[in-house]
């Protein structure tokens, strides 16, 4: 079992201010860690930290290029980037926890006790791919396809995943220049890779949840996940339910899902 000194949770920020639903987020998965838990926010150089400091007092920041932070594809290359997980190799495992993801408890000495080196929460209907790079350059393109890897939410062992990089250089350069996102990386590249690990569909769905979470759920005779993703954008009602009286006090934030959640759900 990998001790809580093994584990780093790593909370990306780019703003000066947090929204209130992520503020509850944040202040809600903080109180269901267990006591003695390294955390740590990753944002940019130059980022006012004032209300962080003051809202989470004794929660440094790793600092970054603000090109890390500047967009969604700085992001993605950030951690697609072996510097990132060097950077943190006094951690064998760390525990991405974006702003807009939830904790609803903490299990995560059981998910660093699993042979697993990245977990994610399911994608449903899965995300497919043609794959002819790396070690399946010049062969008829390998058609993947792959249903974990969701990186709002997700757990991490430090050295696989800067041997995936590795492992895989045609892939990353061509998931960097296309500005894909990283968790497709670590998944499709994960799917074919000679010792990554990743969990099945239904194990996974124990460990975060995003899209169609009611359907895993029910599937799990009832047990909820450890947390999600997006968890007020893809049927809210759902984790309100799990959240009790602790989100009431954000049930009016919440807005109205899109059509296309609703039919997700």
């Amino acid at each position: 079992m990998a001790s809580q000194h093994e584990l780093i949770i790593l909370i990306p920020i780019y703003q000066a201010q947090l929204s209130p639903l992520e503020l509850f987020s944040l202040r809600h998965s903080l109180q269901q860690l267990k006591a003695g838990r390294h955390v740590a926010f990753i944002g940019p150089d130059g980022l006012d930290l004032s209300a962080y400091e003051r809202l989470f007092p004794g929660i440094a920041c790793v600092r970054f290029p603000q090109s890390c932070f500047g967009s969604i594809k700085g992001y993605n290359r950030l951690l697609m980037s072996t510097a990132f997980y060097e950077h943190f190799k006094a951690f064998e495992f760390m525990l991405i926890l974006q702003t807009d993801a939830i904790l609803l408890r903490d299990e995560l000495d059981q998910w660093t006790s699993a042979p697993f080196d990245y977990v994610g929460a399911p994608w449903p209907d899965g995300l497919e791919l043609q794959f002819n790079l790396d070690r399946y350059a010049g062969a008829p393109p390998k058609r993947l396809k792959v249903h974990v890897g969701n990186g709002g939410l997700s757990l991490r062992r430090n050295q696989a995943c800067i041997e995936l990089l590795q492992e895989f250089p045609q892939a990353l350069n061509f998931f960097i220049q296309s500005g894909s996102s990283e968790d497709l990386f670590f998944s499709f590249t994960g799917a074919v890779s000679r010792r990554l690990m990743i969990p099945n569909e239904t194990r996974a769905s124990l460990f975060s949840l995003e899209l169609k979470p009611r359907m895993y759920f029910e599937m799990n005779q009832r047990q909820a996940p450890m947390g999600g993703h997006a968890w007020w954008k893809y049927d809210p009602q759902f984790w309100m339910e799990r959240l009790g009286h602790a989100g009431a006090a954000v049930a009016d934030l919440i807005p109205s899902p899109p059509a296309s959640a609703i039919s997700a759900t």
